[in-house]
Order: structure tokens, then C-alpha cells, then sequence
């Protein structure tokens, strides 16, 4: 149930159906930027070093979910494909299951990265973080 959910969520938050590994879980390939189109050398190592913080993230993991968030804003140098929706998601989802009270840094953060969005992307961030803190929850069951 948690893998569909997150499915789900990822394609409704970009409209396409994202790759998936065998688990049904939204592939961490589907994430990254082409590297080879990058003229950033840091590229691959970043891909490489944020590999094994995906499944981490997906579990509900705050720290993990912060770099996400920040590498789906940012681009992480080049490594990511840049998701101002889904960054802005992210930071929904820190808040709703991080440290209380809210951290000022992770405050901050959530009004940089969903500030920017117009109404429409505000409501889809808003919906997707609801249903990954539901999946979240759920898997910690």
C-alpha cells in the first residue's frame, strides 16, 4: 500500500507515471538529471553519494528529506532534475513530521521553497505532502 501511494503521489505531482523499481517504490532514477548534459563535474558523485538517503527519505527519514528537498530545488549540481512542486512538498512533509517546535531553518526553508509557487502548484505540493505523510505513517505501522 505504501509503494502505491507514493507512486501515486509522484504522478500526480509531475503527471507522468515515474519509473518504479521491482517494490513498486518510485525508482531514484526517476529523480536524477542527465548527467552527461551537465557541465558540472560534481554530477555523478552527487547521484552517487544521495543513492542510498533515497529509501531513507522514503521512510520518513527528516534529515534525508531535507537533502531531497534541497536537491529538488536546487539541482544539487546538476544531478537533479529540478521540482520546485516537489521541493515544496519536501519541506511540507519535514514539518509535519519533524521536530517540535519547528525548527527555525526548516521554517525558513518551507517559506523559500513554496513561496515561490502560484496557488496551483501550492494546492498539488500540499495534496502530495499530505499523501507521502499518510504513506510515511503508514509504513511505520
Amino acid at each position: 500500500m505504501r509503494a502505491l501511494l507514493i507512486a501515486l503521489v509522484l504522478m500526480v505531482s509531475t503527471g507522468n507515471p515515474p519509473a518504479a523499481a521491482a517494490d513498486g517504490v518510485p525508482a531514484y532514477a526517476d529523480l536524477l538529471a542527465d548527467c552527461a548534459a551537465s557541465s558540472d563535474t560534481a554530477c555523478p558523485g552527487q547521484q552517487k553519494a544521495l543513492a542510498a538517503q533515497w529509501p531513507k527519505a522514503l521512510a520518513g527519514s527528516v534529515p534525508s528529506l531535507r537533502n531531497f528537498a534541497f536537491c529538488l530545488a536546487d539541482g544539487c549540481y546538476g544531478a537533479f532534475k529540478v521540482d520546485p512542486v516537489r521541493a515544496c512538498a519536501l519541506r511540507i512533509v519535514v514539518a509535519a513530521i519533524g521536530d517540535r517546535p519547528i525548527p527555525a531553518e526548516d521554517r525558513d526553508n518551507f517559506d523559500h521553497d513554496c513561496s515561490r509557487l502560484g496557488a496551483d502548484d501550492q494546492q498539488t505540493a500540499k495534496l502530495t505532502a499530505r499523501d507521502l505523510v499518510r504513506a510515511i505513517r503508514q509504513a511505520a505501522r
